[in-house]
C-alpha cells in the first residue's frame, strides 16, 4: 500500500544564545517565531546605531543592544544570524567568523562565487559552524519531499520545474540594482536552490531576463540541464505575482508543491494510474522560519560545522548557478 512518510522530529537540541546582527524586516520574522516556537534564546542584537538596536532589544525582550556590529560579535553569544543586505552578507558574516561565532547567514550567503568560498573557506579553516539561512530545507513538509526522492517512489526524475513571483516594484531594496536588488538574489535563490538540490550537477545552458525602470532585472527566467539531458525549467519575478509552485517529474509518479512552494505546506504525489497520495501541513508562512534555527542548535549541540540539509558545498553550486544565469543575461553585480 502506497503511502507519504511523516516528517522526522529534530529531537532534543540545546538552547542556544543568539545574537542578531541587523534589525530589518527578516530578523523581525525570525526573532519572532524563534521565541514564540523554540527554547532558543535572542540575547544580544547589533545594529549601526544604537536606537535602532535598543527598539529591536525592547520589542523583543532582548537584554542587550549594540549600536555596531563589531560589538555584537564580541558579546557573550554562541551563533550570530547575519540579517543585513546581500551585499554586506560577506563583511558581517567574516566579522562573526573571526571572532569565534557559529553564523547562520540569510541567503545568498552572498551574491559572489567567489565571496562566498571565502566564507566557506574561513569558517572550515576555523572550524566553526556555518550554514547558509535556506530556512525551506528545514521545513517538515521537505523532510516528507527528502524521504520521498529517498525512497525511488517517483521513480527516475525526468524534468523539475520551479518558478516564484511576488509583486515587489514598490520595494525600494528589493528592487535597487545598487544593492544587488532585483529577481535573481532576492527570489531566484528559492526555484534554483530547489532544482539544485533535487537534481545535483545541474548547468545553466540559457538564461534571459527582463530589466526594470528601476535596472533591476524584474524577472527572468532559466534552462538547466545535466549529464543525462533531463530538462529544468526556473522562472523567478518580482513584477507579478505567480503561483510559486514546484513540480518533481518521475518515470512513475509526479510530486506537487502548491504555492508558496518554499513556504509551510502540502506534498501531493501523483501517479501514472490515477492514484493522488497527499500530506498536509498548516500553512503558516514566515512562522515555519524558525525550523532552521532549530537545525542549527541540533547541528551545533552534535559538533557538526555544517547542517546535511544545507552543506557548504551545496551553497557554493547554487551560487554557482546564479552567478552562470546573471552572466547569461547581462545581470553584472555592482
Amino acid at each position: 500500500m502506497r503511502r507519504l512518510p511523516e516528517p522526522r522530529p529534530a529531537g532534543e537540541v540545546p538552547s542556544l544564545r543568539w545574537g542578531i546582527l541587523g534589525t530589518g524586516w527578516i530578523a523581525h520574522q525570525f526573532v519572532s517565531t524563534l521565541l514564540a516556537n523554540t527554547a532558543q534564546r535572542v540575547v544580544a542584537v547589533g545594529s549601526r546605531t544604537m536606537g535602532r538596536s535598543r527598539e529591536f532589544a525592547d520589542q523583543f525582550g532582548i537584554d542587550a543592544a549594540f549600536g555596531s556590529y563589531e560589538d555584537l560579535v564580541a558579546a557573550d553569544v554562541d551563533v550570530v544570524y547575519v540579517a543585513t543586505g546581500h551585499l554586506d552578507h560577506l563583511e558581517h558574516a567574516r566579522l562573526a567568523l573571526e571572532a569565534g561565532k557559529a553564523v547562520l547567514v540569510e541567503k545568498p550567503m552572498t551574491p559572489r562565487l567567489a565571496d562566498t568560498a571565502a566564507l566557506v573557506e574561513l569558517a572550515r579553516t576555523r572550524g566553526l559552524f556555518c550554514m547558509e539561512a535556506l530556512w525551506t530545507l528545514a521545513l517538515p513538509r521537505y523532510d516528507v519531499v527528502r524521504q520521498v526522492l529517498d525512497s525511488g517512489l517517483l521513480g527516475t526524475i525526468e524534468s523539475v520545474s520551479a518558478e516564484m513571483g511576488e509583486y515587489l516594484v514598490d520595494h525600494h531594496r528589493a528592487m535597487d540594482p545598487a544593492q544587488a536588488g532585483g529577481a535573481m538574489n532576492d527570489l531566484g535563490t528559492y526555484p534554483l536552490m530547489f532544482v539544485d538540490w533535487v537534481l545535483p550537477g545541474l548547468d545553466v545552458v540559457a538564461a534571459t531576463g527582463q530589466r526594470h525602470a528601476t535596472g533591476s532585472v524584474g524577472q527572468f527566467a532559466a534552462l538547466l540541464t545535466d549529464d543525462a539531458a533531463r530538462q529544468v525549467t526556473v522562472h523567478a519575478s518580482m513584477v507579478a505575482d505567480t503561483p510559486t509552485t514546484a513540480v518533481i517529474a518521475g518515470s512513475d509518479a509526479t510530486l506537487v508543491l502548491d504555492g508558496p512552494f518554499y513556504h509551510p505546506g502540502p506534498v501531493e504525489v501523483r501517479f501514472r494510474d490515477g492514484e493522488v497520495l497527499r500530506w498536509e501541513e498548516e500553512r503558516v508562512a514566515h512562522v515555519g522560519l524558525f525550523h532552521e534555527a532549530v537545525e542549527v542548535a541540533r547541528c551545533i549541540g552534535a559538533g557538526l560545522t555544517e547542517s546535511p540539509l544545507r552543506p557548504l558545498d551545496a551553497t557554493l553550486s547554487t551560487i554557482a548557478l546564479m552567478e552562470r544565469a546573471r552572466d547569461l543575461m547581462g545581470d553584472p553585480l555592482p
